[in-house]
């Protein structure tokens, strides 16, 4: 039965399209283990995240973003039974008005999944907080103190990054491709990862460098202390299932 507070929250609305699931590893070549695996949504015949988010609109984001959320966790604690890595959620914190109130159904799924929500990671895009900055730094600071862990994803990507990373703290930041992408040939590039594993060092903040697809990408960025990586070099996403281990002999 519906609290009064979800009643009136829009996020409490159905989302109108059927969502599933493909999980992608997030890998620690330090342990030659998964350190998490992210959902990242699809339609309910496999459709790509683009063709569900050209669906997603005002009226109907914060319903998206509650069926993500919830979806998520049912679709993990299938596949992730007695595993110890994260499970990595993308959400959209412009959206969550009261995160005591919106991510409420959120842990009442995971508790009824037997799913630790400290096993739960959510990933927010700095470009979120180009909308609303200030609101962008509360709702990350409350999901810290709810007990899920915090990752700023395409972190180098906008404009608000050190000054976000200052605000807010994350637990986890995952590299924009743009610094990850040609990594290998690029003086530049090499130098901005290197200061920002500094940096992060500092602070115990963990470091993921996405998107990497190249043997030449991967062994630069190893060379450079980075030990936790996510991209098609180590497998693509997999609909309704976790990817097999044979990725971890490419580390």
């Amino acid at each position: 039965m519906q609290t009064p507070e979800l009643k009136k929250c829009a996020c409490a609305q159905p989302f109108p399209v059927k969502l599933k699931f493909a999980f992608q590893p997030i890998v620690d070549v330090s342990t030659r283990s998964v350190f998490a695996q992210e959902a990242l949504v699809r339609g309910e015949n496999g459709e790509s995240a683009g063709s569900i988010l050209a669906q997603v609109d005002q009226d109907n984001l914060y319903a998206f973003d509650r069926s993500c959320r919830i979806g998520a966790v049912k679709a993990a604690s299938r596949l992730m039974q007695a595993r110890t890595e994260l499970l990595s959620i993308n959400t959209m914190p412009n959206s969550v008005y009261d995160p005591h109130t919106c991510l409420r159904t959120t842990i009442a799924a995971a508790e009824a999944c037997n799913f630790p929500v400290s096993q739960i990671m959510f990933e927010m895009t700095e470009h979120e907080a180009i909308n609303n900055f200030d609101h962008f730094v509360s709702i990350v600071r409350t999901y810290k103190s709810m007990g899920f862990v915090t990752a700023i994803d395409d972190f180098g990507a906008g404009y608000s990054g050190l000054n976000l990373f200052a605000r807010v703290m994350p637990d986890v930041i995952k590299l924009d491709r743009s610094l990850i992408d040609g990594v290998g040939g690029s003086a530049i590039q090499k130098a901005v990862v290197g200061n920002l594993l500094d940096l992060c060092g500092k602070f115990d903040i963990k470091v993921i460098a996405e998107g990497v697809e190249t043997e030449t990408d991967y062994r630069a960025l190893a060379a450079l202390g980075v030990t936790l990586f996510q991209g098609y070099y180590f497998s693509r996403p997999v609909l309704g299932a976790l990817a097999g281990q044979d990725f971890l002999d490419v580390a």
